[in-house]
């Protein structure tokens, strides 16, 4: 098993997804905890049994911990895109802190405040989804943005003036 340590990003593999949280030491991890089809219902931030984060999952990943499943990089790499690398982590107690305060918290949305929001606000104070903006990029290169109104417009008014 991985070494997580109090106050990291903790996540697992799920079909389709990365569901995260941050581990409070004790097998004990903070998250958005859903009890049906975790895409479509609602959660409530809740502090659960490290055994009930991870589920079926079989392996913990750990963005900004130490051993075999450590994804350092993950993290390193989310903070250099996603923050141009202009963030700071709180401290593990801060952001257990932080976790702690949201206790109870309903209002999940898969695009606007899911799991990985949540995990990342903790630690760095910025509610941000890797998964979410990859999501949208695609979405971006299959529905090209609108075409340009003022060059139409343009060609109506200019079509009307020669009537």
């Amino acid at each position: 098993m991985i070494t997580a340590n109090t106050g990291d990003i903790v996540y697992v593999k799920r079909k389709g997804y990365r569901h995260f949280g941050i581990y409070t030491g004790n097998e004990q991890v903070i998250h958005y905890h859903k009890e049906h089809h975790p895409l479509l219902s609602d959660g409530i931030i809740t502090e659960t049994t490290l055994a009930e984060f991870m589920s079926d999952s079989d392996t913990l990943y750990v963005l900004n911990g130490i051993g075999p499943t450590a994804d350092t990089h993950l993290f390193d790499w989310i903070i250099q895109r996603v923050f141009d690398g202009e963030i700071t982590s709180f401290s593990p107690q801060e952001t257990i802190d932080r976790a702690r305060s949201k206790l109870g918290e309903q209002g999940y949305s898969l695009l606007l405040n899911n799991c990985e929001h949540f995990a990342f606000w903790c630690k760095t104070g910025v509610a941000k989804s890797s998964q979410v903006d990859d999501i949208l990029a695609c979405f971006l290169l299959l529905v090209p943005p609108p075409a340009d109104k003022s060059i139409s417009d343009k060609s109506a008014f200019d079509k009307s003036k020669t009537i």
